[in-house]
């Protein structure tokens, strides 16, 4: 079990700026989700072979309370949250700049069912636009959880993996993302995350974990 670590009131302070940066930085994705002049549409045959499975919007909007509170659970513990808190603004980052250059839009079908599922979706479809699409953010943040458990070798990380994989399915089936989209968001995700933890175990003093 995860030992929470003391930490001085400075150190407090510095995590707490990490913390508010990570929010900071996570929430520029509505400004980059807006049509610009040019669009790209990433849609292949791949996608025409997934169904659009409104049940999925379940473990879609799972996804944020799920996300928020391993960031919480990272920063009140102090198991490895600078590394975790890195990964999410690197990824971030990355995602924006390609948004900038090169925005993606998402083809939606019309929701003709009535069911509770599909209502929900359709309030999906209303609130989030169709942009900044590749690659997704969903699949990409779940990435960087999964693969954060298994670095540290949390013993539930099977399950955190599960449930990573079950958002990545969800972007699809719900239709609000291409396969190329949720498979580099998924990929980008996972690179960073090893690429951080790397670096901070072989190009970093040792010390405690942090």
């Amino acid at each position: 079990m995860h030992i929470i670590k003391q930490r001085t009131t400075q150190i407090w302070l510095i995590d707490s700026l990490i913390f508010a940066l990570v929010i900071f930085v996570s929430c520029l994705y509505f400004w980059f989700n807006t049509p610009q002049d040019v669009v790209y549409v990433l849609k292949n045959g791949i996608d025409d072979l997934i169904p659009r499975l409104p049940i999925f919007t379940i473990p879609y909007l799972l996804f944020l309370p799920w996300f928020w509170l391993i960031v919480v659970y990272a920063y009140l513990s102090k198991n490895h949250f600078y590394q975790l808190s890195i990964a999410i603004i690197i990824v971030n980052l990355i995602a924006f700049v390609i948004y900038a250059f090169y925005q993606t839009h998402i083809i939606r079908e019309p929701i003709i069912e009535n069911d509770i599922f599909s209502q929900i979706l359709a309030y999906i479809y209303a609130n989030d636009k169709p942009y900044a699409g590749c690659p997704s953010l969903h699949s990409g943040l779940s990435a960087i959880v999964a693969t954060y458990f298994v670095i540290t070798k949390n013993k539930w990380m099977w399950a955190f993996v599960a449930m990573a994989l079950l958002v990545v399915v969800s972007t699809l089936f719900t239709k609000q993302h291409y396969f190329v989209d949720a498979l580099s968001g998924m990929s980008l995700g996972i690179f960073v995350t090893m690429i951080v933890f790397w670096f901070q175990k072989h190009c970093l003093i040792k010390n405690n974990p942090v």
